[in-house]
């Protein structure tokens, strides 16, 4: 169902749009007029496969560190001054554009530092580069960049396409709904709902398989939330941390429901990377042991998402 009401939003929904949100702070700011022209490119029926998901792997088995130090993954990346890492800047907690300061921060940009830092011996060494969930195969893979950490879930499918670290956020899709809409959970949905998404995420095959709504996808999940501010969905289903950054940005919104799905996120490589996701294994291992995982974690998610600890790695060889 399509509404035509406008609904208010607050000024920090309007900054994430922008791609410039406010960091993970519960504060009140001021309402604004949400924006009245929708995203581009908009799909009210998109295309959703129906083959058998693809489970002729384990999705979250890497590679063992091994032996490769940081000089050889650097010799593998040409010796260059800088590391290009590709990022979200516009998905507040886990990476997005500080409005006050300018800088990128969140829990994946704080990953990435630290990947950066054992690598170059220096985390400034590095050249964000910002880009949707729909470009993240083509970016490694063309040497746009040299390895994309962007809430990408491990997939038997994508590992055809690109190499992964371990595992190192477990998330799972939920809903984020307006408080009082009668949503509590995936049950409630309706085929008269309209349930926004990515385009380019495992999610519109979640949604399809799993209720009777009608999906809706755009070109990046951050699109959705306008959408669902001004009635044109009735819900966003992406991955926990997502939503939980979403629903910071308006005091309106809720996080609702179960996990549905099982999201584990892996540093991404072009294929045939092996020796750099080894190394990249490596220095999680140690992030995981001395603590800089679960320091990272508290202070971006705990709050959103509760206690968690760092996933346990698992290696095919």
């Amino acid at each position: 169902m399509i509404r035509h009401k406008i609904r208010w939003a607050t000024a920090l929904a309007v900054c994430l749009l922008m791609a410039a949100c406010s960091g993970p702070a519960n504060l009140d700011p001021p309402e604004v007029d949400v924006p009245t022209a929708l995203p581009e490119d908009i799909d009210f029926d998109p295309e959703i496969s129906t083959a058998p998901p693809d489970d002729s792997c384990d999705p979250v088995a890497s590679y063992s560190p091994g032996s490769v130090t940081a000089a050889d993954a650097r010799a593998l990346l040409g010796d260059r001054d800088r590391i290009a890492v590709g990022i979200s800047q516009s998905t507040n907690l886990m990476g997005y554009r500080d409005p006050v300061t300018g800088d990128l921060a969140g829990f994946d940009i704080d990953i990435a530092k630290a990947v950066v830092t054992a690598l170059m011996g220096d985390a400034t060494k590095v050249q964000w580069v910002p880009m949707t969930s729909g470009e993240r195969e083509e970016a490694v893979n063309s040497g746009r960049v040299d390895m994309v950490v962007r809430t990408m879930t491990m997939t038997c499918g994508r590992w055809g396409d690109v190499e992964f670290s371990s595992e190192y956020y477990h998330g799972g899709q939920r809903l984020l709904v307006t408080k009082g809409s009668g949503i509590a959970s995936l049950a409630d949905l309706t085929a008269e709902h309209r349930v926004c998404t990515g385009r380019s995420s495992t999610s519109p095959r979640n949604i399809a398989d799993q209720s009777r709504a009608q999906p809706v996808t755009v070109p990046d999940f951050n699109d959705c939330l306008v959408l669902l501010q001004q009635g044109v969905v009735d819900a966003i289903t992406t991955d926990d941390c997502i939503l939980a950054g979403m629903a910071i940005q308006d005091p309106r919104l809720e996080v609702v429901g179960d996990a549905f799905s099982e999201e584990p996120y892996g540093i991404a490589f072009a294929k045939g990377d092996v020796d750099l996701a080894r190394f990249v294994n490596g220095v999680l291992e140690d992030m995981r042991a001395d603590g800089t995982w679960q320091s990272i974690y508290d202070q971006w998610l705990d709050a959103h998402l509760g206690t968690a600890t760092p996933p346990s790695p698992v290696y095919q060889d």
